[in-house]
């Protein structure tokens, strides 16, 4: 999904600019995905401007 002018007024770098830091947080909790642009991570491809799948985290030690 491309960015643009309509859907990233609802992407967490919008938001963040706003202020809106309740909404950021919602759309951070348990992130599947990372913006290309800006590093930002979250739950949603729609809510970031270039999404890119976060690797499947595995068993990280005992």
């Amino acid at each position: 999904m491309a960015c643009n002018k309509e859907t990233h007024s609802e992407h967490i770098c919008a938001l963040t600019a706003r202020g809106e830091i309740d909404k950021v947080h919602q759309l951070t909790l348990q992130p599947t995905v990372e913006c290309g642009n800006c590093g930002a991570k979250a739950r949603d491809v729609d809510a970031v401007c270039d999404p890119v799948q976060l690797p499947e985290a595995g068993w990280l030690g005992d």
